[in-house]
């Protein structure tokens, strides 16, 4: 689904989630949305030991999915589970289609960042 909806090989990211999921079980809340007997939208919590700070990472839908409140929903039900575990702050790297979502929900701007790319020379 990942691969699809970034139009490259994310195969990579089952395995990451997966090692995650063993090797720090507390850290980490993967959700996904189903529809027709497939994943149409996945999305994760991770928590950041020793901060007031649980990340929202994923959030990928299928195109053909899309404006029907899946990632809205993933985004409630993620920070459901942060003010349940007590945690203070959520931190995002949204993109331009995700933020006007996240401003609905009541988060607020307070940072942006800037995407590097590093490639080593031969």
């Amino acid at each position: 689904m990942e691969s699809e909806v970034w139009g490259q090989d994310w195969s990579w990211l089952a395995d990451d989630l997966a090692n995650r999921v063993t090797s720090a079980p507390d850290n980490i809340d993967i959700f996904v949305a189903e529809a027709e007997g497939s994943v149409v939208s996945a999305a994760w919590l991770v928590g950041m030991p020793g901060t007031e700070f649980n990340a929202l990472w994923g959030g990928s839908t299928l195109a053909t999915w899309r404006r029907r409140g899946i990632y809205r929903a993933l985004v409630a039900r993620r920070a459901q589970v942060a003010v349940e575990r007590s945690v203070k702050y959520l931190l995002v790297d949204a993109s331009h289609d995700s933020s006007p979502i996240l401003q609905r929900l009541g988060m607020h701007q307070v940072a942006t960042t800037t995407p590097w790319v590093w490639t080593p020379r031969d």
